[in-house]
């Protein structure tokens, strides 16, 4: 059987051209999915390796460390930090085509997209009885289909339009692709998760691997993003996810102390094991454990820690920021005095843990953001959702009492619990808010910002790099 494996070795090239910037050391791993020797993808083994790549050539930059440079970064949450001129800009909307970081997240979204549809193209040929005996090739199907709509989302949330890459291109004009409308765009993302839905697992081994509560999580998130959300099944598959199991840990700072991997709460985590395994490094970029004697890539704002002092949240606060002396250290801040400067916490033990996709408070919230847009009466329905996770963390419920006051309570809730864990930036953009409140942004002292961004800024550029390759993805 001719397989189709387009690419590889000119792909992984480029990737690793453009993560010039990154550790040397890491560099120097074997890659989880390498594939080494002569190996023939003839039988379940086989099969098992190509999904193993999916998910494997997921452990780079952009899954890890540019998740919160996108979500919180870009966000009010945290000011760039580090003296990385990508970051910055993309902290300053000054962001062009040709930024780094958003020339490297595009090569490799587009590198998983290709290792996803290697699965989807190769396995349905595979003639092992193995594949079929216990629906494993279904569930391989299933999972592959999940990993490409995630980072078509991903893709679509960052860059808007993109070309669609469905199957592997046989001609030089295949290799060119235009971008295809956003809701094009959604709509495949749509199909792909409705047919993981139908074919992967309940549970997994570890909270990496796709299930269907991570495909139910994921439909809720595209049904509330896409240009016309659906508030319906929103709520529809936040149900299906809130009631599929998972359940709240009883104490917040649990979920970041590095000893709880894998919770109950837990709905979509990475699967590291530090520098030394064979799946690379957690987001050490913005962690206390890399050392002393370097500015983290990630400063906590003013802004973020006076809503957590407004709103009497010490419980989240604590457990997503620390303060500390950095007088000694060898260089400036313009945001926040030395002697005492905030560091992110969630990221606080080692390279490997905590490393959340979706939780299941984000899904929890993101139900009653849905009830409250459904319809008149709505916010009644959201309230007891959010003053769960209000209770949680020894707050008072909520007083908002309209559809207007619950709105923004939900946006608050949102924001104190999911900070650093690269929600905000997707937050405010789905609810059109984004503009407004980044334009509001002052300093610890009260003066403005000046952000001074529109539309133009909201979404990522195309990399010139591709446009160069590619005119019609313009």
């Amino acid at each position: 059987m001719k397989i189709k494996l387009y690419s590889i070795i000119a792909a992984s090239a480029f990737v690793i051209g453009v993560m010039g910037g990154c550790k040397k050391d890491f560099l120097e791993k074997t890659p989880f999915n390498q594939v080494t020797g002569d190996v023939a993808f003839v039988d379940l083994a086989g099969a098992e390796k190509l999904l193993a790549g999916a998910y494997g050539s997921m452990y780079t930059d952009v899954h890890i460390w540019d998740l919160i440079l996108h979500g919180d970064v870009t966000s009010d949450n945290a000011y760039a930090g580090g003296d990385n001129p990508n970051n910055i800009a993309m902290d300053l909307f000054t962001v062009n085509a040709t930024n780094g970081n958003i020339d490297r997240d595009w090569a490799q979204l587009y590198t998983n997209i290709k290792d996803a549809n290697e699965v989807l193209e190769n396995v349905p040929n595979i003639q092992d009885p193995a594949l079929d005996a216990n629906g494993r090739r279904a569930q391989i199907l299933g999972e592959a289909s999940a990993l490409r709509a995630y980072h078509y989302f991903y893709l679509a949330r960052v860059f808007g339009s993109v070309p669609l890459v469905l199957k592997s291109p046989a001609t030089l004009e295949e290799m060119k692709p235009s971008s295809a409308p956003l809701d094009a765009v959604y709509a495949q993302i749509i199909t792909d998760l409705e047919y993981a839905l139908a074919n992967v697992r309940t549970t997994a081994p570890n909270k990496g691997i796709i299930t269907k509560g991570i495909v139910n999580a994921l439909l809720a998130k595209v049904y509330a993003t896409k240009p016309n959300p659906d508030y319906a099944k929103v709520i529809q598959y936040s149900d299906a996810v809130i009631n599929g199991g998972y359940t709240l840990v009883g104490s917040y700072d649990q979920l970041f102390d590095g000893a709880h991997e894998n919770n109950t709460e837990s709905v979509w985590e990475m699967q590291f094991d530090g520098w030394g395994g064979p799946e690379g490094r957690g987001n050490w970029m913005p962690g206390l454990h890399i050392g002393n004697g370097w500015k983290r890539f990630t400063t906590p704002t003013n802004d973020l820690v006076a809503a957590f002092d407004a709103e009497g949240d010490a419980i989240r606060k604590n457990s997503s920021i620390t303060f500390r002396n950095a007088s000694s250290e060898d260089w400036s801040d313009i945001y926040w005095p030395k002697s005492n400067y905030p560091y992110v916490y969630k990221h606080r033990t080692d390279d490997k843990a905590n490393n959340y996709i979706i939780r299941l408070a984000d899904i929890i919230l993101l139900k009653a953001e849905a009830l409250n847009e459904a319809g008149a009466g709505g916010f009644a329905q959201a309230k007891p959702l959010v003053d769960q996770i209000r209770d949680r963390v020894d707050l008072l419920p909520t007083p908002a009492n309209d559809q207007a006051s619950m709105r923004l309570a939900i946006e608050k809730e949102r924001r104190l619990e999911l900070a650093f864990e690269g929600q905000r930036w997707f937050d405010l953009l789905r609810n059109n808010r984004a503009i407004a409140v980044m334009n509001a942004q002052k300093n610890g002292q009260g003066a403005s910002l000046n952000y001074n961004i529109t539309t133009e800024e909201l979404l990522a550029p195309i990399p010139q790099k591709e446009i160069d390759r590619n005119p019609n993805v313009r």
